[in-house]
């Protein structure tokens, strides 16, 4: 059972090969050719957190406080893009 393809953002069961349930896929408004770049920045994204896993608290926060400027910044950035 744990070797199921799961979603990359909620985790739920989804078919082989896909990256993001149609949940996530339809609340997120993720066209299927922007799936495997997504796919991409999480696997980033929880690198990092894995990184910051076992470090100091300050570098923890520091960690955890630029990964918010990036995702605002990307979300202004997509913002003007679909304008």
């Amino acid at each position: 059972m744990n070797d199921v393809d799961r979603c990359l953002i909620c985790g739920e069961v989804i078919p082989e090969g896909s990256q993001v349930c149609t949940t996530c896929r339809n609340k997120y408004d993720i066209v299927t050719g922007e799936t495997e770049e997504m796919a991409q920045e999480l696997r980033d994204i929880a690198d990092v957190l894995k990184i910051t896993e076992g470090t100091d608290t300050n570098i923890r926060k520091s960690m955890e406080s630029i990964l918010r400027i990036a995702d605002r910044l990307e979300r202004t950035s997509n913002g003007k893009k679909r304008r």
